[in-house]
């Protein structure tokens, strides 16, 4: 798949595909490149194509690739046969400040769109077959979007789980004001989620092992939550959208899992 990159969770189970869209341009154009995002400003021909293009390489319809329109809360919907009956425009208002999404359904792309947030998918290898997609940016991950989203999961039947934290700003790109430096204080996660520059004082937030935490602590095994690492800012590659980088009116990295 050209525009597509294979994740960790497919390397692992039969009944699953977890994959990154990569952007795939050098260009200055911050909405250049492989972009589905619909919702940062984009122009709807590019966005429409690249939607396309993206379904015929995952063998599936353009209406089964699934995305909600975030807002950096920890709002969660499930994706069940009620949804899947409803016409487009309700959909799309059903997924409208959504920013985690679960489903059963197989043959059905969900995701998140980031540039630079933290995007996770979540398996449930046992017990319901199940698929989350979410985005947490530091907000979220304050909120714990990723440990209600385990929950839900428990509560619709799946009992172990594995994760992929994905391309997302590194804590040496991620630098904070205090306020948000205390409110992750405040939150107690384990580890050194927060830093210092001793050359600035600025504080600095890794938002990948703050969600690692978080999904450590639901009781997902350690060694079955795989972190990409890669930092969506300073990836020398291109291959991934950044806000920080790029400016907020650019394209998105798809973050997307689905159940085969």
């Amino acid at each position: 798949m050209m525009n597509v990159e294979r994740g960790r969770l497919c390397e692992l189970f039969d009944g699953v595909l977890d994959f990154i869209t990569l952007r795939g341009s050098h260009n200055d154009d911050p909405y250049s490149g492989f972009s589905v995002c619909d919702y940062t400003g984009d122009i709807p021909e590019h966005y429409r194509d690249c939607r396309t293009t993206l379904a015929a390489e995952l063998g599936i319809a353009p209406t089964h690739i699934i995305q909600p329109r975030q807002v950096h809360g920890d709002k969660i919907t499930i994706l069940d046969d009620n949804f899947f009956a409803l016409h487009d425009e309700a959909r799309t208002l059903l997924l409208d400040g959504v920013d985690g999404i679960i489903t059963s359904r197989r043959k059905v792309a969900i995701g998140v769109n980031t540039a630079d947030c933290v995007p996770i998918l979540i398996y449930s290898y046992q017990g319901a077959r199940l698929a989350a997609a979410i985005h947490a940016g530091w907000r979220g991950t304050l909120a714990k979007i990723a440990a209600k989203t385990v929950k839900l999961m428990q509560q619709a039947g799946g009992e172990k789980f594995a994760a992929y934290i994905g391309v997302s700003i590194c804590p040496r790109c991620f630098e904070v004001g205090d306020e948000v430096a205390d409110a992750f204080a405040a939150a107690r996660l384990d580890g050194e989620i927060i830093t210092r520059n001793p050359a600035t004082g600025k504080a600095h937030i890794d938002l990948q092992a703050a969600n690692r935490c978080l999904l450590t602590e639901c009781g997902i095994a350690p060694e079955m939550i795989f972190t990409d690492g890669r930092c969506s800012r300073h990836d020398p590659s291109g291959n991934y959208f950044s806000a920080r980088r790029m400016g907020v009116s650019s394209g998105r990295t798809f973050s997307g899992i689905m159940l085969l």
